[in-house]
C-alpha cells in the first residue's frame, strides 16, 4: 500500500540507528491509695489474679496477588532510532504547555518522534508508524503536523550485526475536505493540515481498501483517513457521549467530560472478520468499576458501534492499555503499564485475551475478559547476547514509561515498540534522552 507521490514525500537521509545496551535494572494505670481497716476484721478474700484482655490478632495489609511469571521470552531483534532525527517541513515547538508563544521554535523542522502505533507496510521490512500529537499536550502542540511514516526497519540479530533504520515517506493527515467540525489550528490552509492541537492519534489500522483507521484522545475520536492522509468523513464519537476535556465541547463548556485526559482510544485493531474495529479505551469512564476499561466493537462497514460492551481490568500495579494485536480469530494481546520508567519500573507486561470465548459465554456478561500473561518487558532473555553490554545472564529490561505498540507476527513471535515522548528523559537512566527502540522477541510457549 503506497500513497501517491504528491503526499508521501520521500525521505532524503536514513535515520542513523545507535545501539542502546539495556541498563541493569533496578498503660499502666496508678493504684488507688488503701482503705483503712475495719474494726471487726474477716477473712480477706483471696485475690485474683488480673486478668489480661485478650488481643486481637492484628490484620496485616495483605500485599495483591501478581500474575504468576510467564514463559520464557527470547530478545532476537533489536534497532535503537534516536531521538533527535527531524523531517522536512516547517519549524516546531514554539508553545509551552499553556500555548503561549516563545520568540523562536526549539526545532527547525518536525521531529520523528512519538512512535504510538505500528502496522506491517507494504513490502518487506517497511512499517507503517502512526506520530502521536507531537509534545504531550493540545496546547504545545499546534506547530507539530499529524503524520504517518513509512519506515524501513532492519534490526541487529544474533545471525548479523548489521541493522537500519530509514524513513522512507511521510503521510500528512489533513482535512481539505472539511469533515473536521471545529476550528483546526491550520484552519487557513487550503491543505487545512491537522496538527497536534486538533487530534492525540495512538492507534492505527490498515484496511484492505488503501485506507486508515486512527484512534484519537481528544475526542476521544474515530478518525478514517485516505492513503493519501486525507479525512474521508467526520469524526466518530464514542457511545454514550464519552468525552474527554480536550473534546471541543467539553472546553467550551457546552458538555462535561467523562474521561481524564489522555485516556481515550489508546489500543485499537482489526478483529477477525476485517471490517470490525476493536478498541481498549485508556482509562476509566466515569460511573464505571474502579480499575476497570471499556471494550468497544465499531463496524466500519454498518458505521455503527457495535452492541455488548466488554470489561478489562487493570492490575493492582498498572495504569493503563497501551495497545492490542490480533493473534489470530478474535484472540488478542495487550499490553498493560505501570507509570514509571527506568530503575522503578515494575509493571510493564503483555497478556492474551479471547473475545469470542467472551461474548459466547451469556455468564461472563459484566464480568471482566479473562487473561493470562504472556511476556514480561522486564524480563526478557538475553541468552544470545544480542545486547552486549549485559553480563551474561543478565536480563534485557524494557523500562521506558510507555510501551506503546505491538505487533503479532505470528504465534511465536511479536514486535514491540516504546513511544518515546520526545524530547523525554529517563528511560535508559537519569538525564538519557529516550530514543525509539524496537524490539523482536521469540515466545517460548505459542500464543
Amino acid at each position: 500500500m503506497l500513497a501517491s507521490p504528491s503526499r508521501l514525500s520521500i525521505a532524503a537521509c536514513a535515520l542513523a540507528c545507535l545501539m542502546l545496551g539495556a541498563q541493569p535494572m533496578d498503660v499502666r494505670a496508678q493504684s488507688p491509695a488503701p482503705a483503712s481497716k475495719p474494726a471487726a476484721a474477716k477473712a480477706a478474700p483471696a485475690k485474683k489474679k488480673p486478668v489480661a484482655p485478650s488481643k486481637k490478632p492484628v490484620s496485616k495489609p495483605v500485599a495483591p496477588a501478581l500474575p504468576p511469571p510467564p514463559p520464557a521470552v527470547e530478545l532476537i531483534g533489536h534497532v535503537v532510532m534516536p531521538p533527535d532525527a527531524l523531517r522536512p517541513g516547517p519549524p516546531s515547538g514554539q508553545f509551552d504547555g499553556e500555548g503561549r508563544r516563545a520568540s523562536s521554535p526549539r526545532f527547525d523542522a518536525q521531529p520523528v518522534q512519538g512512535v504510538s502505533s505500528i502496522k506491517p507496510g507494504p513490502t518487506p521490512g517497511a512499517w507503517w508508524s502512526l506520530s502521536d500529537n507531537g509534545f504531550g499536550r493540545k496546547w504545545n502542540s499546534s506547530d507539530y503536523r499529524l503524520c504517518i511514516y513509512l519506515f524501513d526497519v532492519r534490526p541487529r540479530t544474533q545471525a548479523g550485526p548489521d541493522s537500519r533504520t530509514a524513513l522512507q515517506g511521510v503521510i500528512e493527515l489533513s482535512d481539505p475536505a472539511r469533515f473536521f467540525p471545529w476550528r483546526l489550528a491550520d484552519e487557513a490552509s487550503p491543505e487545512r493540515f491537522l496538527t497536534g492541537a486538533d487530534a492525540d492519534p495512538e492507534s492505527l489500522v490498515t484496511m484492505a481498501d488503501d485506507t486508515f483507521w486512527a484512534g484519537d484522545e481528544f475526542g476521544p475520536w474515530l478518525l478514517h483517513f485516505s492513503v493519501d492522509g486525507d479525512l474521508l468523513g467526520p469524526p466518530v464519537e464514542l457511545p454514550d457521549n464519552v468525552r474527554s476535556p480536550e473534546h471541543p465541547l467539553v472546553l467550551s463548556g457546552a458538555d462535561h467530560a467523562r474521561l481524564e485526559r489522555s485516556r481515550g482510544i489508546e489500543a485499537m485493531d482489526l478483529a477477525g472478520d476485517n471490517r470490525t474495529l476493536v478498541v481498549i479505551l485508556e482509562g476509566t469512564v466515569t460511573g464505571d468499576a474502579p480499575r476497570t476499561l471499556r471494550v468497544l466493537r465499531y463496524d466500519t462497514q454498518a458505521g455503527k458501534w457495535l452492541p455488548g460492551t466488554l470489561i478489562y481490568e487493570l492490575d493492582e500495579d498498572t495504569v493503563s492499555v497501551t495497545d492490542i494485536s490480533r493473534i489470530e480469530g478474535n484472540r488478542f494481546v495487550v499490553i498493560e503499564r505501570d507509570d514509571h520508567e527506568g530503575d522503578a519500573a515494575k509493571a510493564k507486561r503483555v497478556y492474551s485475551i479471547d473475545l469470542d470465548k467472551a461474548l459466547a459465554d451469556k455468564t461472563q456478561a459484566g464480568k471482566p475478559l479473562a487473561k493470562k500473561l504472556v511476556i514480561d518487558l522486564l524480563a526478557v532473555s538475553n541468552s544470545g547476547g544480542l545486547i552486549e553490554s549485559l553480563a551474561p545472564g543478565a536480563l534485557f529490561r524494557f523500562p521506558y514509561h510507555t510501551p506503546e505498540s505491538i505487533q503479532v507476527l505470528d504465534r511465536k513471535h511479536v514486535v514491540v515498540v516504546n513511544d518515546n515522548n520526545y524530547p523525554d528523559t529517563g528511560g535508559r537512566g537519569v538525564g538519557v534522552k529516550d530514543a525509539t527502540e524496537w524490539l523482536w522477541l521469540e515466545l517460548a510457549n505459542p500464543l
